[in-house]
């Protein structure tokens, strides 16, 4: 284990807001980020990950030694993607073992993992998802393209987030216009609006997503966005909102009892 904290180049800035402390970070090839006990783990596209306090203080690190598109957290360990989606279990004390191996092929990447319960899901960006409920011994196939390309235009996938009752998968579609589905197991995938309200103006998100979360506290997912934009999206559909944060796109986010940290570049 590498342990790394006052030599740490990634932390950027801390910035203390109504709702808490928000830890901001420069990219540096954050690609993916989750709560994790009183903190957040983040997972570099290099391989690296790093287990922050609630303030973004990195108190450890571990390298998985292998590229990662994504990360989720069960039981107390990491389950990291590949872009080849090879699935690995990586623990606090530094031991990696291979979860699942490579199950798609022909040009996809996969772009996210999350857990709904006992049930992993894995994400690929041309909108395959694979599901396993019994550690990687069977999966279950779903082209999402295929399914409803009666219903909508092709969808090209960059995140996935589940609660412990729904799921959340965002992209854009040919038209290069944002999109959200979400699910109750994985099965049936219906559209999210993406429309909000700024003062009396009615809008609708333009802006690419780029990574997912979940907020516990105010039982909202949450997307990060191109050119900093921060979407929320809570139970009532007709409640959208969106805020911006100057210093680039969001390419990661999470939530931690309310507290949020996320990753610009």
């Amino acid at each position: 284990m590498n342990r790394s904290k006052m030599n740490f180049r990634l932390f950027l800035t801390m910035v203390l807001l109504w709702s808490g402390t928000v830890a901001a970070y420069a990219y540096n090839g954050i690609v993916s980020a989750k709560p994790y006990e009183d903190g957040f783990v983040m997972a570099s596209e290099s391989g690296i990950i790093y287990w922050t306090d609630i303030r973004g203080n990195v108190t450890d690190s571990v390298k998985a030694g292998y590229p990662i598109a994504g990360i989720d957290v069960r039981d107390g360990k990491i389950l990291a993607v590949s872009p080849e989606s090879e699935v690995f279990e990586v623990d606090r004390g530094g031991k990696v073992r291979r979860f699942c191996g490579k199950q798609t092929s022909g040009g996809s990447r996969a772009v996210g993992i999350a857990c709904l319960k006992e049930t992993a899901f894995i994400l690929f960006d041309n909108g395959v998802i694979l599901s396993t409920e019994d550690n990687c011994k069977n999966f279950t196939f779903l082209d999402f393209n295929g399914i409803y390309q009666l219903y909508y235009f092709y969808n090209t996938f960059t995140d996935i987030c589940a609660s412990d009752y729904s799921i959340f998968i965002a992209g854009t579609d040919e038209n290069n216009t944002p999109t959200v589905f979400t699910s109750a197991s994985g099965k049936i995938w219906s559209p999210r609006s993406l429309s909000y309200k700024e003062g009396r103006e009615n809008l609708v998100l333009k802006q690419k997503p780029l990574s997912l979360a979940y907020d516990e506290r105010k039982d909202s997912f949450v997307m990060g966005c191109e050119d900093g934009y921060i979407f929320h999206m809570p139970g009532c559909t007709h409640c959208n909102s969106a805020d911006v944060k100057e210093g680039g796109d969001i390419r990661a986010i999470a939530y931690n009892n309310g507290i949020p940290l996320y990753i610009q570049r």
